[in-house]
């Protein structure tokens, strides 16, 4: 039972490690269309926030996958 809800576990979390990637390649696709359309304004700077969190919370996702990997061997 506790290798079943490990594996899912595992699953789970790569499935949420790629979802962050893809959301911080997405937005800062967005922002750059924005900073094409609009210009690098000093109000569109801004945005640059949503990759730079999406980006973070794939490298913390990474790094705790990882850490958890080393302790199960």
């Amino acid at each position: 039972m506790n290798n079943k809800n490990n594996n899912n576990l595992k699953k789970v979390s790569l499935v949420m490690e790629k979802f962050w990637l893809v959301l911080a390649i997405l937005s800062l696709l967005g922002v750059i269309y924005i900073f094409i359309v609009d210009g690098m304004d000093r109000n569109n700077i801004q945005y640059l926030i949503f990759p730079a969190l999406a980006g973070a919370m794939y490298g913390f996702r990474t790094f705790f996958r990882k850490r958890m990997e080393n302790r199960e061997d």
